[in-house]
């Protein structure tokens, strides 16, 4: 049976996350179960960008020093890294407080800025993934990610974290590729079956609702998720959050492949096995796009999908214009302007976005469409 452990943990501090990881290890029979002696274990936190730990964006720091001490404890070397979307990796880890955590602890931090070609010849969306190096020089990964919502996704937790094995401006092309939620979910899971995670812990203790991954708000949930089973454990995270796992893209693909029990037959054990939580859902999750067929969805992409629009909250930073995959933004009169016969909404606008100044609107369809359901 596939089990995934949930344990309670209300606080940062040190000594209650290393003993909340410590709890989740002995429920899934410790880390001798995942890694053995002599390993390099590339450990990969959720490093979206550089910004304070305080807003609950990336992976706590104490959590990614619990797990690198858990490594070490059984012989295995830890390696820290992540591709972040907007800036280096050094700089990320340096505002977000794991830089500090890798210095204390004696730990290489990988910048991941050299790729390698690794063929998936399994995979039925890609067959080839160019990813981090590093990939190619560590023997296990642990996915140590952050219980969020996604304004594209849902929801980002262990299977999302491995987005960033992709380096830099290169995940624009998959999201270019890849435009359909099914899609880009479809593509997540032959990541995350190529790059064969053999641990996957989520730190819930503060996550984030709402319009996240980034502009969303903390939201104290308590509770540290891990497992075998990248998929099952996000199935777990989905229940937690207050969300059907049907609901979202990951998740949903992953029950229809069977690569994941659906929730009942999950072996759920711990001492937060029993919390529940309702997350406020992005406005963007909603979406029929994944309900209709293909050429309606890309006839009415506009009406059917929630619209990114720029606020007088811009400053004209020219970050959504920089990242954009499609390239639909400019600055215009000292604000960020969406051409928005280009827009493909990914949302990478609004996800990185420093002053959270692009906001989702419903298209007329899709406002429609919540109404006859709200009447019903």
């Amino acid at each position: 049976m596939t089990k995934v452990a949930a344990v309670k943990a209300d606080s940062y501090d040190q000594h209650i996350v290393e003993q909340a990881i410590t709890e989740l290890l002995a429920h899934l029979g410790g880390m001798s179960q995942f890694i053995q002696p002599g390993d390099r274990v590339l450990v990969k936190p959720n490093m979206l960008e550089a910004v304070e730990k305080g807003l609950c964006v990336t992976t706590d720091p104490e959590v990614v020093r619990a797990v690198i001490r858990a490594v070490r404890q059984v012989g295995a070397i830890p390696v820290v890294g992540d591709s972040p979307g907007t800036t280096s990796t050094v700089k990320a880890a340096e505002k977000c407080g794991i830089l500090a955590v890798c210095q204390e602890e004696k730990v290489e931090l990988a910048a991941f800025d050299e790729t390698t070609e690794v063929a998936y010849p399994d995979g039925i969306t890609v067959k080839k993934f160019t990813v981090t190096r590093h990939l190619a020089e560590v023997d296990k990964v642990i996915s140590l990610a952050k219980m969020k919502t996604h304004t594209f996704m849902g929801a980002t937790g262990a299977t999302k974290n491995l987005f960033g094995c992709i380096v830099g401006m290169q995940k624009a092309q998959f999201h270019l590729r890849m435009q359909a939620r099914q899609e880009f979910a479809a593509m997540l899971i032959d990541l995350a079956n190529c790059v064969k995670p053999v641990l996957s812990i989520i730190d819930g203790v503060i996550g984030m609702e709402g319009n996240g991954p980034r502009n969303g708000k903390p939201i104290k949930a308590g509770v540290i998720l891990g497992g075998a089973n990248c998929y099952a454990v996000d199935v777990v995270m989905a229940e937690m959050m207050g969300f059907k796992p049907e609901q979202l893209p990951v998740t949903a693909l992953a029950l229809k492949r069977s690569l994941t029990p659906a929730f009942p037959a999950i072996e759920l054990v711990g001492s937060g096995g029993q919390l529940r939580w309702k997350f406020v859902e992005p406005r963007s999750l909603q979406s029929l796009e994944d309900r209709i067929p293909k050429w309606l969805a890309a006839f009415g992409r506009s009406q059917l999908t929630a619209r990114p629009e720029i606020t007088a909250s811009c400053v004209g930073c020219g970050r959504c214009v920089k990242h954009c995959p499609p390239q639909a933004m400019d600055i215009v009169s000292g604000q960020a302007a969406i051409d928005y016969t280009k827009c493909i909404r990914c949302y990478c606008c609004q996800e990185l976005c420093p002053y959270d100044a692009v906001q989702l609107h419903d298209g007329l369809l899709l406002q429609m469409a919540k109404q006859i359901t709200r009447l019903r």
